[in-house]
């Protein structure tokens, strides 16, 4: 591995050794909140890398003082402090992904950026916060620390410019592999302030595969060639597709992806996932964050075969399509006869966000020999116990298209495949009629405009 040079002078970086600057850096959460500047923007690190401790110290610092603190971040988790009701006048909060904040859009302080997810860096440094707040594992032996499981959401980029960066150490996080470019890891030297805690990080248990998702997962792995590069996705149909490739026998499979979850643990220990034909980052699985449980972090904590890297790394399109044979596995939400897919709103109301989607579209289709894949259940039922297709005539009115119909390839459902690229209106339109749940074939085939 190449050596790593800190870009970014901390506090004490004129102190010669790392421990001894660790020691001066220092400090209880509540002397950490007193250097937050309350009339400006401060971004924080995501879900299960929160930084609670100096969380807790700032809102009662907002309570005590008052202010108008903006924070930039995504995946709030619901208990955290700052974003509670009775602080709703106080703060702002900016995300470019929405999970527990759609809970508290009705405090009116909840705000969506649309941006893709690899420009969420970027998105933070417009906003020019002068405070970042992250969390990190304990220090290597060369005062090197991992950023940990959600630290791929607070760019480098952003650390960099801020006028303070506050660390909060948790001796309970794991540490992961990284190094090269977009690489995550963060230097003592690098910090202003740092606050030890020590919290067990929430747990995301995965999510349990029923019928659908394995047949799902049957097409899916059927598209999936021996030596592909796939990248993977969340939930139950995720972990389906890693059990129906290792089902399959497949062989030499590499993995370049935006999260990393459970599934890769199986498919990395019986040899289907070895990443041996990658052309970038060969021989190690390579993504930005991890969701999952301990026995995920486990197997991924130190472990050389793993490389974490920063989200815009991962998901720049031209970057993916460095790799041969990408296999970019997204769902949504819904779709219409025309191919426009919707994979974050339900109507007008934002549900999730833009995310990752048309960049491993992109970047899986520019890849040689790549094919994207856009998965999702035919049918829902609503809470009166009447079922509705995903496969419309029409996206419903204020529905956002998450991914345009130019650049659909693959339409999965438990009805089979729908290969989009190139057909006519006409053609998509019947193709997808054909994997619609069979409840609702002839009504879309009376709708169809052309």
């Amino acid at each position: 591995m190449e050596k790593l040079l800190p870009t970014r002078q901390g506090r004490m970086a004129h102190i010669q050794d790392w421990r001894r600057q660790y020691q001066a850096l220092r400090m209880s959460a509540e002397e950490a909140a007193s250097w937050v500047d309350l009339g400006g923007a401060a971004a924080m690190t995501s879900s299960a890398s929160w930084p609670y401790a100096v969380d807790g110290a700032l809102a009662a610092r907002l309570r005590r003082e008052g202010g108008r603190l903006e924070i930039d971040s995504l995946f709030a988790p619901l208990d955290t402090a700052l974003l509670s009701p009775e602080l709703a006048e106080l703060v702002d909060y900016n995300a470019n992904f929405f999970s527990g904040e759609r809970a508290l859009l009705s405090h009116g302080n909840v705000h969506f950026v649309p941006t893709h997810l690899s420009a969420t860096g970027d998105w933070m440094a417009s906003r020019h916060p002068r405070t970042v707040i992250l969390t990190c594992a304990p220090p290597d032996e060369n005062g090197w620390m991992s950023r940990s499981l959600w630290g791929a959401m607070l760019h480098r980029r952003v650390l960099e410019r801020a006028e303070t960066v506050i660390v909060e150490i948790n001796d309970q996080l794991p540490s992961f592999s990284s190094g090269g470019e977009g690489h995550m890891l963060f230097h003592v030297s690098e910090a202003d302030v740092i606050v030890e805690t020590s919290r067990p990080p929430a747990e995301h248990p995965p999510a349990s595969a029923d019928d659908m998702d394995r047949a799902i997962a049957g097409c899916i792995a059927e598209l999936v060639e021996d030596g592909a590069c796939v990248q993977f996705g969340l939930g139950g149909l995720a972990n389906a597709v890693g059990e129906c490739l290792i089902y399959a026998g497949k062989k030499d499979l590499g993995v370049q992806t935006e999260v990393m979850s459970n599934c890769l643990v199986g498919l990395m220990q019986r040899g289907v996932v070895n990443n041996s034909r990658k052309q970038v980052c060969p021989g190690r699985t390579a993504g930005a964050y991890f969701i999952g449980d301990r026995r995920l972090w486990e197997f991924a904590e130190g472990n050389p075969a793993f490389c974490q890297k920063e989200i815009d790394w991962t998901n720049d399109a031209r970057n993916i399509a460095r790799n041969d044979r990408v296999v970019s596995i997204n769902n949504a939400m819904e779709i219409d006869l025309t191919g426009q897919v919707n994979a974050e709103s339900v109507g007008p109301r934002q549900w999730s966000g833009t995310g990752g989607q048309l960049e491993w579209v992109l970047g899986a289709q520019w890849s040689r020999g790549g094919r994207s894949i856009i998965a999702l259940r035919s049918s829902y039922w609503d809470k009166s116990g009447v079922r509705h297709s995903k496969i419309v005539p029409q996206l419903a009115p204020g529905s956002i298209v998450t991914t345009p119909r130019t650049c659909v390839q693959y339409v999965v459902t438990e009805y089979g495949v729908a290969d989009l690229r190139y057909k006519s209106t006409l053609e998509r339109a019947k193709a997808l009629i054909a994997i619609a749940h069979p409840d609702f074939r002839e009504e879309l085939s009376r709708q169809l405009p052309w």
